[in-house]
């Protein structure tokens, strides 16, 4: 069973909401927790905290531990996953990351598509706007333009050294290793996050 796959199937089987509140709930539950690691740690890039919020609804959720996605294999997910909505502005970015959840559940993704129209339109014309970025290779400068961190920029976005085979082979080694990272350096703000939305009692309707 895939990563994502795991997710939204121990979720749904907690879950006996009905598909309009389980949508609203996705999307209120990222914004309050996008909110919150931005007050809790301002200095961090969007990418970190679209990581954060991420990860602190697995383990909310009860699907996954903390020493669970440190793993390389889920990071690397979680990062690649995260990538696209840390290209965009902060008024649309973390309700991207909720639209990219509900589309990975196929009964929400149907009634997502039908019932709220308006946010499966905001979705879809968002997502264009990345993958015609990605398409005609400015994606860079739309991450580069939100998120600072030279480190991750190099790591998902290795330089091509193709006259050296030396390079070449660092390149491609770094690009299998490092994106996991990004999760690594954030762990202990999402095990933070994680407390304080137990400590002050924050209801996540997912």
């Amino acid at each position: 069973m895939g990563f994502f796959s795991k997710m939204i199937t121990g979720m749904s089987k907690k879950s006996d909401r009905s598909c309009d509140r389980r949508i609203e709930g996705y999307i209120e539950a990222c914004e309050n927790l996008y909110n919150l690691s931005v007050s809790m740690y301002p200095d961090k890039d969007p990418h970190e905290h679209l990581v954060i919020v991420l990860c602190t609804i697995w383990i909310k959720s009860g699907v996954y531990k903390t020493t669970e996605i440190n793993k390389p294999a889920q990071a690397q997910e979680i990062v690649a996953y995260t990538l696209f909505p840390a290209c965009l502005p902060s008024q649309e970015r973390v309700r991207v990351l909720a639209y990219k959840i509900i589309m990975e559940d196929q009964e929400l993704s149907s009634r997502f598509s039908t019932g709220f129209p308006e946010y499966y339109k905001e979705y879809s014309k968002v997502s264009k706007s990345i993958w015609d970025a990605k398409r005609n290779g400015s994606l860079i400068d739309l991450y580069s333009r939100y998120n600072k961190n030279k480190l991750h920029q190099l790591i998902l976005f290795p330089p091509c050294k193709t006259h050296e085979k030396e390079n070449d082979n660092t390149t491609t080694q770094n690009n299998k290793t490092l994106p996991g990272n990004i999760v690594s350096e954030v762990s202990r703000m999402i095990g933070q996050v994680s407390k304080t939305v137990t400590q002050r009692r924050i209801m996540l309707t997912i």
